[in-house]
């Protein structure tokens, strides 16, 4: 081997060998440990951000627990134990409602056509339906899905909505939802039939009696609900649930005819004619009733809840059941249950309506008719609440609900006409107590045996 060093040494040349391994020494590493120059990331695990829901559920518990602890041992086992979830929805069902009923009201005044507003309502709450469900139908498609609106109109409860909703319009809202079959008509028939009588029967009652006498009558559906269950299926209830109840109805009637004291005594009404009124409006009540019972078997959610809402303790319901495939959505029931009212309102529409002397045609300006679409609208928002909570609340609790929301109603009527005064005052304070008394004494179970409604 030639050794290239010695050669240029002896050759003495001026230019440097660049084969000599010398020239090309690295440097040894620096002692220590090396840290890089950028930012490394933690390994631990981030903390979970809580939702908006879970702020609002800790942001409860604390109010609550600041509220008990300024209470005695004593006062703190009457406090009851709230549902977000039910409160929220009867908060908004008793808005929407005392909006629906004042639209109603304004409506009427200025459109004198009942058969028509009903028809119309039923109209225009199927088109509300197909509309709604296009549009979520529409948000399944994977290009829209992950946005922050999709996911927002996506977040309501189990049974709302239809589960076969992928985005393709003709296979599933004209293949699936506007077809009906078997299951859909055996529900929503009966169901249509309840809606159509009870429209009819309430009108024929308010249009002979006073309002406040329908509603008292109406008041009396928990009653008839208990009766229902003792009855033909043999459930015990304890004594409280008879008293509480008792009180309840009694606070209803007492506002209800107070309300209305000053109109009765100027109105003379014939026996015959008050008499047939109360058969109407007890027709009206036992409809509502019937439909109750009846909606509770289809439209079940996995757990009931108590009402004022409270009682996640306290309140076991024997019959509650998971959510089934043979259960039809909510959505879907409205969808028919309103196509069967309006079909069975159109022979009386047609020959009622369409003949009488003053034309329906003339008092339908757009005025009314803006009245009538926000009252469609409110109507429809109103019974996706109805809906949800018959299936969260057994059927006595949801009637109780209804009742709170009539009172709601009147509440709200009387403190905007002023027209307040104290035996209207007893009547509201008769009705709470009987809500709450309800709500805490009387779904307790009297024994093993004893079923809670």
């Amino acid at each position: 081997m030639i050794s290239t060093t010695t050669q240029a040494s002896q050759r003495h040349t001026l230019h440097t060998n660049l084969f000599d391994s010398s020239l090309y020494q690295v440097s040894e590493p620096p002692k220590g440990v090396f840290k890089p120059s950028r930012l490394q990331y933690n390994s631990k695990p981030r903390p979970n951000i809580k939702s908006n829901r879970e702020l609002l559920n800790d942001y409860i518990i604390k109010l609550k627990s600041k509220i008990s602890s300024l209470l005695s041992d004593d006062m703190k086992k009457y406090m009851p134990d709230l549902d977000l979830d039910v409160t929220v929805l009867c908060l908004f069902w008793y808005v929407l409602s005392s909006i629906s009923s004042n639209l109603t009201k304004a409506v009427l005044r200025r459109f004198p056509h009942p058969v028509a507003l009903t028809e119309l309502q039923f109209l225009l709450s199927a088109s509300l339906c197909v509309s709604f469900v296009t549009l979520i139908n529409y948000i399944q498609k994977p290009q829209i899905r992950t946005t922050k609106i999709a996911k927002a109109l996506m977040n309501f409860p189990d049974g709302i909505l239809p589960t076969y909703l992928n985005g393709d319009f003709k296979a599933q809202v004209i293949g699936k939802f506007l077809s009906p079959y078997k299951l859909i008509i055996l529900t929503t028939f009966p169901m249509g039939i309840f809606q159509f009588v009870g429209h009819i029967a309430s009108h024929n009652a308010t249009a002979v009696i006073p309002v406040s006498l329908v509603q008292s009558v109406k008041a009396l559906s928990p009653l008839m609900t208990v009766l229902y269950y003792k009855v033909l299926e043999n459930k015990v209830y304890n004594p409280m649930t008879y008293y509480t109840l008792l009180l309840l109805v009694l606070g209803v009637i007492v506002t209800c005819f107070s309300t209305s004291s000053k109109k009765a005594s100027k109105i003379s009404v014939s026996s015959s004619s008050k008499f047939s009124g109360l058969v109407y409006a007890f027709v009206a009540m036992i409809i509502f009733v019937s439909q109750n019972i009846f909606a509770k078997n289809i439209l079940s959610v996995k757990q009931s809840k108590s009402i004022l809402p409270s009682g996640k303790k306290n309140e076991t319901h024997s019959d509650d059941k998971s959510i089934s495939p043979t259960h039809l959505d909510k959505i879907t029931i409205l969808f028919y249950c309103s196509c069967m009212g309006f079909l069975m309102t159109l022979p009386l529409f047609l020959t009622s309506e369409l003949t009488c002397e003053r034309s329906i045609f003339h008092d339908l300006t757009g005025r009314v008719f803006i009245l009538i679409v926000s009252h469609a609208l409110s109507h429809f928002i109103q019974a996706l609440l109805a809906f949800q909570l018959i299936g969260m609340l057994s059927s006595v609790n949801y009637s109780v609900a209804n009742i709170m929301k009539r009172i709601v109603i009147i509440s709200v009527s009387l403190v905007w006409e002023s027209k307040l005064n104290v035996m209207q005052i007893i009547g509201l304070s008769l009705t709470m107590c009987g809500l709450y008394g309800y709500d805490r004494w009387g779904v307790q179970r009297k024994n093993s045996h004893t079923h809670d409604i």
